[in-house]
């Protein structure tokens, strides 16, 4: 991590981010900007904010934006750039309901684009980000190297770069992939990159001064204000501040009143105060609009906590035809899946299925979540000796994340470690009380059994 700790100012979870959509659609709409380079961060940070935007149509804007790119292409059918904006178009839609139809649309339209422009590096970038948002790695860091070599002043190319070594574990790669996106652009999608890496290399103050200089280098645009308001609120509460998240939730709101991931967030609130009712009402409104497994997850648990089985478990089987309707359109869900069934064993599949599709994700992606997930579903089959040692794994880089410290204390305890098992349970209720609505409760009760012997 020594070169991108030359300054000081980070994945869902891994998952994040993938407001790289609307950077690449700003980035090509925006055309040729001057580029600063930097080492350390310019105490002027807003100056980055007039010289660059990554903003993407506000969201009344891209059908609007999709159908001016269809009819101008229906009449100039050979315009490779055309047809690479309006993959990128599609990829922003994708952003902002949920819908992975359009991962199969602009699939489409980015390869038309490259069979009539091979070596075009804004394509290549693009295919780049389609491939990240499928959970494709190897092929969006394939993509991003391709398109990095075509425009070595590419700071978009670098995300692609930065996001698919992140994903398929290469941090240290991917450190000196982040310090030379900063140099290059320090801006919005780099300093929120910038924050993830600090993130996950257990740097909570640095990810926090990172993703607050992404917040106010920002673009102008609301939808891109509010998700990185949204991601400090995420932050905060991550880490056990509950009253700060709330807050930059409310002021993701006030900047795009519609803006779902900020309503999570205080829906996510409300059930960790114990607030189940609000809570529900609001998750069941957010999977109305959006219903994406995060939220259909959470409004499952929050009904099982609520004592209302058979609502959680239309919720969970709910999971099922999403991961399909993912995997339909080229999305890899076995991360995910493989988190859900651990965390809630059998309700997909077979306890031993989880464990080996666990295992080939991790074959395929040696990252800490993908350990932790492999440990996580080794622990539920009762294969705790192995299942420490990927918990060992999960916590290689000191990243302050509740659940890979519950999940280590509760391997622990099975193993007989009380020692240990006090002290990850400890930390992780240290780093957010508050951290699951189904596991913070375990840990407590696991933790005060423990200290009790």
């Amino acid at each position: 991590m020594s070169s991108l700790s030359m300054w000081r100012v980070k994945s869902w979870r891994p998952a994040w981010r993938w407001g790289l959509a609307a950077a690449v659609l700003g980035g090509l709409l925006a055309g040729t900007w001057l580029v600063e380079r930097l080492v350390t961060p310019p105490a002027a940070l807003n100056t980055a904010a007039l010289v660059y935007s990554d903003a993407a149509p506000a969201a009344p804007q891209i059908d609007a934006t999709i159908a001016s790119l269809q009819t101008h292409l229906s009449t100039y059918p050979d315009d490779a750039r055309s047809y690479t904006l309006l993959g990128a178009a599609y990829l922003q839609k994708v952003r902002e309901s949920g819908d992975p139809a359009y991962y199969t649309k602009a699939d489409a339209v980015l390869h038309e684009a490259l069979r009539r422009q091979p070596a075009d590096a804004d394509t290549l970038t693009t295919l780049g980000v389609l491939a990240l948002a499928r959970h494709q790695f190897s092929d969006g860091l394939s993509f991003g190297q391709q398109a990095y070599a075509l425009n070595p002043y590419s700071p978009r190319a670098l995300g692609v770069i930065f996001d698919g070594q992140t994903e398929l574990g290469q941090y240290d790669a991917a450190a000196q992939t982040i310090q030379k996106m900063v140099n290059t652009r320090p801006d919005m999608s780099s300093y929120s990159r910038a924050s993830y890496a600090r993130e996950l290399h257990g740097d909570v103050p640095g990810a926090l001064q990172a993703m607050r200089l992404a917040a106010q280098a920002g673009s102008g645009e609301a939808e891109n204000t509010a998700w990185t308001l949204t991601q400090v609120g995420n932050l905060l509460w991550q880490h056990g501040d509950v009253a700060g998240a709330a807050a930059e939730y409310q002021s993701a709101l006030a900047a795009m009143p519609s803006n779902i991931p900020a309503q999570a967030g205080l829906a996510r609130n409300l059930a960790a105060k114990g607030d189940l009712k609000d809570a529900i009402a609001a998750y069941e409104k957010i999977v109305s609009i959006m219903p994406l497994s995060e939220y259909v997850i959470a409004l499952g648990d929050i009904y099982a906590v609520d004592g209302q089985p058979a609502a959680a478990a239309r919720q969970y089987a709910l999971v099922k035809v999403l991961s399909q309707l993912q995997q339909a359109n080229g999305v890899d869900v076995d991360l995910e899946i493989a988190l859900f069934e651990a965390d809630h064993p059998g309700r997909l599949e077979p306890l031993p299925d989880t464990v080996a599709k666990a295992r080939q994700v991790y074959a395929r992606r040696a990252t800490v979540y993908a350990a932790d997930a492999l440990a996580w579903a080794l622990y539920q089959s009762g294969n705790y000796a192995e299942a420490r040692t990927y918990s060992n794994t999960a916590l290689r880089l000191n990243t302050r994340d509740a659940l890979l410290y519950f999940h280590a204390g509760m391997i622990a305890s099975q193993l007989s470690d009380t020692a240990a098992a006090r002290i990850d349970l400890g930390q992780a209720l240290a780093i957010n009380p508050e951290f699951s609505i189904l596991w913070a409760p375990v840990a407590q009760q696991t933790l005060a059994r423990l200290s009790a012997q």
